[in-house]
């Protein structure tokens, strides 16, 4: 059946039949556009669940302690000290809403957090500095 209207037919039977079979408040729902079907590819693998930031990790406070160092490389030994897995520095990375390559290493991960954080306000402070009176 390659026949994109047979095939059109037969989605629609299938949707029709699983409409049929809702309750009549996800019937409403969907009427009025609160709720949306979706479609969901069963044959994809489904992606493993993203690593939480460990418990005992404040964000908040990585955030201050960050925003307060003053070079690179404290950023980076300060990450280091915390001493993260890859997971749960990708999972810091998100909350600080940093993007990371899904293909980094633990050190381009890190490096990533101290560029956004620290690396991005030296160089803001740097170019913004007035220069030196020549004389």
């Amino acid at each position: 059946m390659s026949n994109p209207a047979d095939l059109a037919h037969a989605v629609l039977l299938r949707v029709a039949d699983f409409v049929r079979a809702l309750p009549a408040d996800q019937l409403t729902a969907l009427a009025d556009g609160t709720a949306k079907l979706a479609v969901v590819d069963r044959t994809r693998a489904a992606r493993p669940a993203a690593a939480a930031v460990p418990a005992g990790l404040d964000v908040d406070r990585v955030r201050a302690d960050l925003a307060a160092i003053g070079d690179r490389a404290a950023g980076v030994r300060y990450l280091a000290d915390l001493k993260l897995t890859v997971a749960k520095l990708r999972a810091l990375a998100k909350e600080l809403g940093i993007a990371v390559p899904a293909k980094a290493r633990k050190a381009d991960v890190e490096h990533d957090i101290v560029q956004w954080t620290v690396g991005r306000r030296l160089d803001s402070a740097a170019i913004s500095r007035p220069p030196a009176p020549r004389g």
